[in-house]
């Protein structure tokens, strides 16, 4: 099984680097969890990038380019409502923000831009890059 899911990740490996969402791809499709997925991707030596939620992998650092989230200027009451429901002393989950996005019809990167003009800070990552 391992080796299947190591094959899964390495065919969407690009110059060393496996996007959020295959990652996730290949947890759907082997049943495996996104922290496990994560854990191989690290074991690889692979780096995971392109964050759903925009939080790091657009862009070298040093550029100022890693992040894609740009705070929303005018946040929805109702979509402020569900991230304040979910927060707890200033943090929400990658997964509760995946939730409310999924609830909202709305994009990922939608809710990390709403989350990020709140001042939360968006841990633990699924895939355990944070």
């Amino acid at each position: 099984m391992k080796d299947d899911v190591i094959q899964r990740i390495q065919v969407r490996a690009h110059d060393g680097n496996v996007p959020c969402a295959a990652a996730h791809t290949v947890a759907w499709e082997t049943g495996a969890t996104p922290g496990q997925i994560g854990a191989l991707v690290d074991e690889l030596g692979l780096v995971i990038t392109q964050c759903q939620l925009g939080l790091f992998g657009y862009g070298p650092k040093a550029e100022g380019k890693s992040k894609l989230i740009r705070p929303m200027p005018a946040i929805p009451e109702a979509l402020r409502a569900k991230l304040q429901a979910r927060a707890k002393e200033g943090r929400i989950t990658c997964r509760a923000c995946w939730d409310i996005a999924n609830e909202m019809d709305l994009e990922r990167l939608a809710v990390g831009n709403a989350a990020d003009a709140m001042g939360l800070k968006i841990r633990p990552c699924q895939l355990g890059a944070f």
